[in-house]
């Protein structure tokens, strides 16, 4: 039932044209909004200033394979930040699907929900074959895919396809046909693949980790014959092998020139940096979105935890884990004694979970020796990013221990009243700690948001309340991720904007889409979203070639992911590239720059600045009302 609720709920969200964007800050007036609820959200930038905009351009252009995003012809299917494009594997992007067949407005909003309903079922369908219990399935994959750091992130894509990929073998294992079996194996592969393409290592690698300890406890547990999980084993392996092969055959240049780059392709991370107070606070969710969780933006204290995002975690009851394992610890040990039966508690299973939840817990607090990362793959993980998996896998624990038939005594009402508590104690400590405004939210808010948390979370571990409290749980959750991301309608604030109007009504992108954008990433995005490619804006790998000629001097700087801001310097100047922040550079350039102009071949020029005396500009218009700003539009000679 919850499966078909999901996909209905998704063809009415996509039918109505609404999405989570928030595209509605581009919007000058507020009848071209089109927002319904909520409020844009600043910290998103990387969705209405990158993502988005990239994704409408590509849309309006046929979805390319190849196009110009930032300074370099990038290949789209491996870029992250890329558009959607018709190459083969947009059969393992259903995400991108939307664009091919619907209208760029509506292909947003498929993009944006795909995630949640991949997510949802697959999460459903694992934990259905886990627990054999329909509602707590259900109650617990509305849980574990409605978490604060979902709706902060929105990894949704990952956690889904990687636990479809989980849940597809142990379906494989359990079939009693061997063809359904094989189809299993064949739908494991093609979440593997699917997770794969979304291209982000860091949380790609720490959910199939805690899927992997799982499938593992479940041999021991279960232990299907040898000959089915030796073959079902060997044809996801196999399907996954061969599609990843020829993608990468196909692709090898693009994948080589990322693997080449400085950062993000020879970056290597080190344990310990993770903040403990941020992995517990997903109970503070509710004053994310509030003035207390702006002012994480003014703490000045920097990294991860300098915003909303780096500061949300998944729902992580830590005091409960503890007493889960616990209690399954003294079971195991005294197992012959109290003659406790393989059937009666998933001995492998808790105990891969729990070795996942712990090795999670060190990279992220603990300094690690480097090696240790090397061997594992967890040097590809920020410590910060581990709250998707190590969330998933708390609530995974929680539900496997409703299956246990025996209880032991440490999950008795004084150490589950005991967990809660300290459940609570922990949110107020991490409100504490927390680089925000303190005065902003009272330690009896945060104190009670922990306790509600603390106690369902406990009473999922009594079997005549574990119904009931993933109820409570589930309803927390969905009413705790509601408030962060707006409701948006279709993308008038992209559409109706002026500058898009204005190229739109001067320029053919038919004719030659490439624009030189002199400004902010806001007119980098608007541009794109008029369907025309900018060569200047965030670049996610650079050409090498061009780079090379550009800024010889300077590679260090440009062989990365960087997103430039582009500043006319007069004709004939050498480009010189200065750091600004992080991954935000300062390109002084001037717009008739012969390296530019021979690499790229540029159609259009659009700037804040009256760019004027310059031999390779025609002015073309003025645009007037771009929130307040006057922007210029001119055509590009070629010579």
């Amino acid at each position: 039932m919850l499966p078909l609720i999901v996909v209905a709920l998704f063809a009415v969200l996509v039918g109505l044209d609404l999405s989570g964007s928030s595209i509605s800050a581009f919007a000058d007036h507020p009848e071209n909004r089109g927002l319904i609820a909520g409020a844009p959200l600043g910290v998103r930038s990387d969705e209405y200033l990158l993502e988005t905009p990239n994704a409408i351009s590509s849309a309006r252009q046929g979805m390319p394979a190849t196009a110009w995003v930032g300074l370099a012809e990038v290949d789209q299917a491996v870029a992250a930040g890329g558009g959607p494009t018709l190459d083969w594997s947009i059969a393992f992007r259903a995400q991108d699907w939307g664009f091919a067949l619907l209208d760029p407005g509506r292909g947003l909003a498929w993009n944006w929900w795909w995630g949640f309903v991949v997510c949802v079922v697959a999460t459903y369908a694992l934990f259905g074959l886990l627990t054999r219990r329909i509602l707590l399935s259900a109650a617990f994959a509305v849980i574990a895919t409605f978490t604060p750091y979902s709706a902060w992130w929105a990894p949704t894509l990952f956690l889904g396809w990687g636990v479809a990929a989980g849940a597809a073998m142990i379906a494989a294992w359990q079939a009693r046909r061997a063809a359904l079996a094989g189809a299993f194996a064949l739908v494991a592969a093609y979440a593997v693949i699917s997770q794969t393409l979304v291209l982000y290592p860091g949380w790609q690698i720490s959910v199939l980790i805690v899927i992997a300890l799982l499938c593992v406890g479940y041999v021991l547990d279960r232990r299907p014959g040898w000959w089915r999980l030796a073959w079902t084993s060997s044809v996801a392996i196999l399907a996954t092998g061969g599609v990843m092969g020829v993608w990468y055959a196909t692709h090898s240049a693009g994948i080589a020139a990322i693997a080449g780059t400085i950062y993000p392709g020879q970056r290597r991370v080190e344990a310990g940096s993770a903040s403990a107070a941020a992995l517990v606070d997903a109970p503070l969710n509710f004053w994310m979105t509030g003035a207390a969780g702006q002012s994480l933006g003014a703490s000045g204290l920097g990294g991860e935890i300098a915003n909303q995002s780096g500061a949300s975690s998944s729902w992580f009851p830590v005091a409960v884990v503890v007493i889960v394992a616990l209690g399954i610890a003294l079971l195991a040990v005294r197992r012959k004694k109290l003659r406790v039966r393989r059937d009666d508690a998933p001995f492998g299973m808790l105990a891969g979970v729990s070795a996942a939840i712990v090795l999670l817990l060190a990279w992220a607090l603990l300094p690690l020796p480097s090696w240790f990362g090397a061997i594992t793959l967890l040097d590809r993980i920020q410590p910060a990013r581990v709250p998707l998996a190590l969330g998933f896998a708390s609530i995974l624990l929680l539900a496997l221990a409703t299956t246990v038939r025996r209880r032991p005594a440490v999950w008795s009402w004084p150490w589950l009243a005991a967990a809660a508590l300290a459940t609570a104690a922990l949110t107020v400590w991490s409100a504490e700690s927390l680089p925000w405004d303190t005065t902003l939210v009272s330690s009896w808010l945060a104190a009670a948001s922990g306790v509600v948390f603390g106690v369902a979370a406990a009473c999922v571990l009594v079997p005549s309340w574990s119904g009931w409290a993933a109820l409570v749980l589930a309803v927390y959750a969905a009413a705790s991720w509601l408030p962060v991301n707006p409701l948006q309608h279709g993308i008038s604030p992209l559409e109706e904007d002026p500058l898009a109007v204005a190229l739109r009504e001067s320029a053919d992108p038919s004719e030659n889409p490439r624009v030189l954008v002199f400004g902010d990433l806001a007119s980098v995005a608007r541009v794109r979203s008029a369907g025309f490619q900018s060569v200047s804006g965030t670049t996610p790998y650079p050409d090498r070639e061009l780079m090379s000629d550009l800024a010889p001097d300077q590679e260090a700087l440009w062989n990365n992911y960087a997103q430039y801001e582009w500043m006319p310097a007069p004709e004939g100047r050498p480009a010189v590239i200065e750091r600004n922040v992080g991954t935000m550079m300062r390109l002084q350039i001037s717009p008739c720059d012969p390296v530019v102009a021979a690499h790229a071949d540029p159609g259009w020029v659009v700037s804040e600045f009256r760019l004027e005396g310059y031999s390779c500009l025609v002015p073309l218009r003025v645009v007037e009302g771009a929130q307040d700003r006057t922007l210029h539009l001119y055509a590009y000679l070629t010579r």
